[in-house]
């Protein structure tokens, strides 16, 4: 285990009992059926959640396809996900431990692959996406939801930053098209992005994470020095009556692996 592998598993071990909770994870627990219409998979399909955390999306798949596996590396994670699985009667969803690098399946085994909000945590998230289109069979389906980061040179250095001083695994967040760009370089057939934007409240988004307060302290003065006219952060910073809000961009790559 690398050190920044052990990192990403106490900061989402720490993260378990916050991870679920719509009022503080907006990013993760909104437009999960609006992610799985834009999927469109079959009901008899076999489907991988790669990084998958409590299995938002895999339990969300669960009820419109045959099975799902849900594949991550921290145990709190899947043990709150099983808990949540069975008190909702979902059956056709395991949980396993494992690395999106190194993930526990067989070759082509999969009719689709899904990961979100995990590529920006990885050091490697190339070769990540390529463990995914391994375990998928000729024709299936590969899908990344991610943070994407400002084009503009010098910004997405700054919203790294920030993300890391709220959650130090973040590592990168990837630029336009960029993931869909590791796609074609993997031969993969890849379908144009779809992006979208959410405006958070800050609060809630540092609680979420379990931030020290002294790092909470420097994102909140960031984007206050940027309200007034200081430094850019990329985080797009503004207020909503008293509260301090931002805005991050969302990108959902969709790709077939070739038949």
């Amino acid at each position: 285990m690398t050190d920044h592998h052990a990192r990403i598993v106490a900061a989402f071990t720490e993260q378990a009992e916050t991870f679920q909770d719509p009022h503080l994870n907006t990013a993760f627990t909104s437009a999960l059926d609006w992610l799985v219409d834009l999927i469109d998979p079959a009901p008899h399909d076999a489907w991988l959640d790669v990084a998958a955390g409590t299995g938002l999306v895999g339990r969300t798949l669960a009820r419109r396809v045959g099975r799902v596996l849900c594949v991550d590396a921290t145990e709190a994670m899947l043990e709150a996900g099983r808990n949540e699985a069975a008190g909702d009667g979902i059956h056709n969803v395991d949980f396993v431990l494992g690395d999106a690098l190194d993930l526990p399946v067989a070759p082509g085994s999969f009719d689709g692959a899904v990961t979100r909000f995990s590529f920006h945590h990885l050091e490697e998230p190339r070769a990540a996406l390529a463990t995914m289109v391994d375990a998928c069979r000729p024709g299936g389906r590969i899908v990344v939801k991610d943070l994407i980061a400002s084009a503009e040179p010098g910004v997405r250095e700054q919203q790294d930053r920030i993300e890391a001083l709220r959650d130090d695994s973040h590592l990168r967040m990837a630029l336009p098209g960029e993931i869909a760009d590791w796609g074609r370089e993997l031969g993969l057939e890849v379908e144009a992005p779809v992006v979208r934007e959410l405006d958070r409240p800050l609060e809630p988004w540092l609680a979420q994470s379990c931030t020290p307060p002294d790092r909470s302290h420097v994102v909140r003065e960031a984007l206050t020095a940027e309200l007034d006219r200081g430094e850019r952060t990329g985080m797009r910073p503004h207020r909503r009556g008293s509260e301090l809000w931002f805005r991050q961009t969302w990108e959902v790559t969709l790709a077939t692996r070739p038949g």
